[in-house]
């Protein structure tokens, strides 16, 4: 699978990948040095320094450094490219408890709570996980993942990632422009199961107003569809969700003949 390593590290012919999310999109983005997301990475609690996005964005600094070393006549600092949102969003937690998009986007999809002390913005929830899907749209088995309601098919699914993989097509979907030339694979994507990239291509490919009961419904399903919750926030979307889904399933018709 071909992923954005190198338009994230490098750059690729000009066009570079944003260092926190790995968006790959010709659009206005920030310059910020090796240096500066390095001392990032030093300001986190040691457990977060272990992560394994934290690794990732480790090797991907060192490659940097490395590439800009055999770089003759580039006179700059070896810098990267942040888009904008993650720009943002890091200028805001650079003083706190610093915690990056992905970092935030994987404890809370796993376990339904924030990280850092700040909400997690279902927008940005989206928007991340339009971001992940970017490599190419997804097609319509993957979006209708059995795995993601049945807890003994996610066992199965973890047991045998590769037979659960899903593949991508080339038609635009709402989450993808049509005038948006198709990518290489996000190389965050790496970072989670299939489980979890399945999950994102449904929310990238409906609205935000169902990213709650899309993430509700996962979680539930990750813990054995158990009655016990950690909270009445997380009950009540699994209740709206269950309501949804009597509403929209068809009405059982009468069998034909006599009873049985």
């Amino acid at each position: 699978m071909q992923c954005n390593w190198l338009a994230v590290v490098r750059g690729d012919g000009g066009a570079r990948a944003c260092v926190f999310c790995g968006q790959h999109r010709r659009q206005h983005g920030k310059h910020i040095s090796v240096a500066s997301v390095l001392g990032m990475l030093r300001t986190q609690s040691p457990a977060l320094q272990e992560e394994s996005f934290a690794r990732t964005l480790r090797n991907m600094c060192q490659a940097a450094l490395d590439s800009h070393a055999h770089c003759s006549g580039d006179e700059r600092e070896a810098h990267f490219s942040a888009c904008l949102c993650c720009h943002h969003w890091m200028a805001r937690r650079v003083k706190t408890k610093l915690v990056f998009p992905m970092q935030a986007l994987s404890w809370y999809v796993n376990t339904m709570q924030t990280l850092g002390g700040k909400n997690m913005d279902h927008r940005v929830v989206m928007r991340l996980c339009q971001v992940l899907s970017e490599g190419g749209p997804v097609p319509a088995a993957a979006l209708s993942c059995p795995a993601l309601s049945c807890p003994a098919q996610s066992l199965a699914a973890r047991s045998h990632p590769r037979a659960q993989t899903p593949t991508r097509a080339n038609t635009p979907t709402r989450a993808h422009d049509a005038n948006t030339p198709t990518r290489a694979h996000n190389t965050y994507c790496a970072l989670f199961n299939v489980l979890e990239n399945t999950l994102f291509a449904r929310i990238a490919a409906g609205a935000v107003g169902d990213v709650g009961g899309h993430m509700a419904a996962f979680y539930h399903s990750q813990n054995a569809c158990t009655i016990f919750s950690p909270s009445c926030a997380l009950v009540e979307k699994l209740r709206k969700n269950h309501a949804g889904d009597r509403s929209a399933s068809p009405a059982p018709t009468a069998r034909e003949g006599g009873p049985d």
